[in-house]
């Protein structure tokens, strides 16, 4: 019984250093390519002057748009056939990126796991 508990706990040590091992490969490989991106692409954070800019507009907008309701529809008629597909792919990207949270999320590619299965339901 001993020999077997120790077998045990080795491999699942093992596995466990295995699994921290390619972890933090990975952490480093993610950083060093978005570092590269970074550097290569010009990158920069905003400043605080910009999102104060960015979020006032914006504010600015929703209260015009709150008090006049009709206006949104002066801004669909303005839309161009770019800017619907421009829209359309960052609308792609946001559901591409929330597929690939909820695939880390739940460890899976496609599904949740199934825990009703070992229950027996009683009526």
């Amino acid at each position: 019984m001993l020999g077997r508990l120790q077998s045990v706990s080795a491999s699942l040590a093992t596995k466990t250093n295995i699994w921290t091992a390619k972890t933090i490969y990975y952490g480093k490989v993610a950083a060093e390519l978005s570092k590269q991106v970074y550097l290569k692409e010009g990158l920069q954070p905003p400043t605080v002057a910009q999102f104060k800019q960015v979020y006032c507009d914006l504010y600015k907008r929703a209260l015009q748009l709150s008090k006049n309701p009709n206006s949104i529809f002066s801004y669909s008629q303005c839309l161009t056939k770019n800017n619907i597909v421009k829209f359309g792919a960052i609308g792609v990207q946001i559901a591409g990126f929330y597929t690939a949270g909820e695939a880390i999320g739940r460890r899976k590619l496609v599904g949740y796991k199934n825990y009703s299965t070992n229950v027996e339901h009683k009526h």
